[in-house]
């Protein structure tokens, strides 16, 4: 959401998967399983085709509105689903300027050969990128702008900490205006209380997302195309049933039939 306008800027897909009991599991319950069992790369894949197609509905509507989708770091390295992605997104290259790819701050920092490669590949076709995770200030916004890094996501609890005062090379209230000189914009994330929009607003904080705002929503069951009549004031982060994360409507092109899993990625047998 823009500040102090609360006008809705971006959406921000959020995977979540269905246990045998229509539970619903957040990633944090299946993400270490998906890892194990080589599964993070379909997951990606599934999540950027989902992402791709709620972007071109909603931007029928508003071309302004843009979408945050989350890579994960072995998918970044890992060659051949890396080349999967990197398909799909060259030929959704028109997309580029309001599809944000986003990656761990620990991702960025911790690049080898292969990864560094990969994220230039993806630069060269005009994705811009942005860092969440975020658990210190040390950042080098020179650095990151060179890789296409945009956006950088801080929960709002450490941008208000007073220690990070004393642990930062800059002081937080100047992160943003600092951010900015390199065309970077800070998105104050994980607000939950009027109060902390009010201290942001001190600090030049120009975007902010959380449950303040709207708390994830499912798509509607019939898939990506019935979120279209969600409106973009309805929800900040959508998530989509069975795991396959969006962030509100939209379907231009049909999923690959799901493979069969065995195993412990059994788990994710519903995306």
């Amino acid at each position: 959401m823009t500040l102090p306008q609360r006008k809705v800027r971006f959406y921000e897909a959020v995977t979540r998967l269905r246990d045998e009991r229509d539970q619903l599991l957040a990633a944090e319950e299946f993400i270490s399983i998906a890892e194990a069992s080589g599964l993070i790369g379909r997951i990606d894949n599934m999540v950027m085709l989902r992402c791709v197609q709620v972007l071109r509905r909603l931007m029928v509507r508003n071309k302004d509105v843009g979408v945050f989708c989350n890579v994960a770091a072995s998918t970044l390295g890992n060659s051949t689903t890396f080349a999967q992605c990197l398909d799909f997104l060259e030929a959704n290259r028109a997309l580029a300027p309001s599809l944000v790819l986003e990656f761990k701050q620990s991702t960025l920092r911790n690049l080898g050969p292969a990864e560094t490669e990969n994220l230039a590949a993806l630069a060269q076709r005009g994705f811009r990128f942005s860092i969440d995770h975020v658990t210190d200030l040390r950042i080098e916004p020179r650095e990151l702008a060179d890789r296409g890094v945009r956006f950088i996501k801080v929960p709002a609890t450490l941008l208000l900490d007073p220690k990070q005062a004393s642990a930062s090379d800059i002081h937080p209230s100047d992160l943003s205006d600092l951010l900015g000189r390199f065309g970077i914009d800070l998105i104050a994330e994980r607000i939950e209380g009027e109060r902390a929009v009010v201290d942001l607003l001190d600090y030049d904080v120009r975007f902010g997302q959380g449950f303040l705002f709207a708390p994830p929503r499912p798509l509607r069951p019939e898939g990506a195309s019935a979120t279209a009549g969600a409106a973009p004031n309805q929800a900040k982060d959508i998530q989509a049933p069975h795991g396959s994360a969006t962030q509100s409507s939209g379907a231009t092109s049909s999923a690959p039939p799901p493979q069969r899993i065995t195993g412990n990625a059994a788990l994710a047998r519903r995306i």
